[in-house]
């Protein structure tokens, strides 16, 4: 199977974008998906034009994107998904999805360990979740006390928890699955933004700009975690 990750950059339309940058994290076969916070399904019409799936399931925190997400899922629940009864007519699944959702829920721990019960043995399951270490929240915090929450990125007002890398690594770990493979979503700051220069080539002159300051860690340009992980 060949799937494109394509552009690494992180849309605000949380309904309606696709997570291709999950590709390389992607195992080699999986007839069965569930995925949480599925939105409106765009990410499953995806895998489903490269992989056969035979049965793939749903939860959608908002009504009017699961309306939506019908009709590419066999079958989704609407509702909170610490609460949704999950009572789909196949039990286990090959691969699990939670992307952008553990740090909307209060105990995505919980979560995680319910998860778990739901893979087959050989299953496979990617989160993401957003950086609070990210520059975009550290300098602000560092040099002038701010911690304002937004309608958007890693401080969305929506947010419940929050994560670095450790603390995300530590989370999967604690609910008994096993890390296999993690990605990144990056965001670097770019100087040419004043100007409206704001299109994908300069973007990427902005991160090799970057690159060369060898005085700011990474681990601050990486804007969102994508992690594997299988059962213990």
């Amino acid at each position: 199977m060949t799937l494109h990750a394509g552009s690494p950059e992180v849309s605000v339309d949380y309904h309606g974008k696709i997570r291709r940058e999950i590709a390389p994290l992607l195992p080699a076969r999986f007839g069965s998906v569930l995925e949480i916070g599925c939105a409106r399904g765009g990410t499953l019409r995806w895998l489903r034009e490269h992989q056969q799936i035979n049965y793939a399931a749903g939860v959608e925190y908002m009504a009017d994107a699961a309306v939506v997400a019908r009709q590419t899922f066999d079958d989704v629940e609407a509702g909170d998904a610490l609460a949704a009864p999950m009572a789909f007519k196949q039990e286990r699944f090959d691969l699990v999805l939670a992307l952008d959702v553990l740090e909307h829920l209060a105990t995505p721990d919980a979560m995680l360990r319910r998860l778990r019960d739901r893979m087959a043995a050989d299953a496979t399951i990617i989160i993401s979740v957003p950086n609070v270490a990210h520059y975009s929240v550290a300098w602000p915090l560092f040099f002038w006390g701010r911690f304002n929450y937004q309608d958007s990125g890693p401080l969305d007002r929506t947010h419940l928890r929050f994560f670095t890398e450790r603390t995300a690594r530590r989370m999967l770990e604690d609910a008994g699955l096993k890390i296999v493979g993690i990605t990144y979503n990056w965001g670097y700051p770019s100087p040419f933004t004043p100007f409206g220069v704001l299109n994908r080539k300069w973007l990427w002159y902005s991160r090799k700009l970057m690159g060369y300051l060898l005085f700011w860690p990474r681990r601050i340009f990486k804007y969102q975690f994508i992690i594997a992980a299988r059962r213990a």
